[in-house]
């Protein structure tokens, strides 16, 4: 084949290759490590269901509900190492915002 359709595929030839190139390149990347404080799982009305927290010696994983008249229901695991280098773990049940019930191991 030549002409225009020739210089036609090869050119999407060569898009396809560099395309290829950098989607092995991103894959690596991401398989490699992927790293980040905090990430967020929302469902299809984009409200955060499950949150994945990591900061100040502390790493949690939220996991909530919406109520009626916007307020939340949700339960929290954590565990964090504290000032005297000791640690603790529990788990809180959260309403609104705010602890309503714990348990740890402090």
């Amino acid at each position: 084949m030549t002409g225009p359709d020739s210089e036609r595929i090869d050119e999407l030839a060569a898009r396809l290759a560099t395309l290829e190139l950098e989607v092995a390149m991103v894959r690596a990347s991401v398989e490699e490590r992927l790293r980040t404080r905090r990430l967020a799982v929302v469902d299809e009305q984009g409200v955060e269901r499950i949150v994945l927290d990591a900061r100040s010696r502390t790493g949690s994983v939220l996991v909530r509900v919406d109520g009626p008249e916007g307020r939340t229901t949700g339960v929290e695991i954590y565990a964090q190492q504290v000032d005297d280098g000791s640690h603790e773990v529990g788990v809180c049940v959260v309403r609104d915002g705010d602890v309503v019930s714990r348990w740890s191991t402090d």
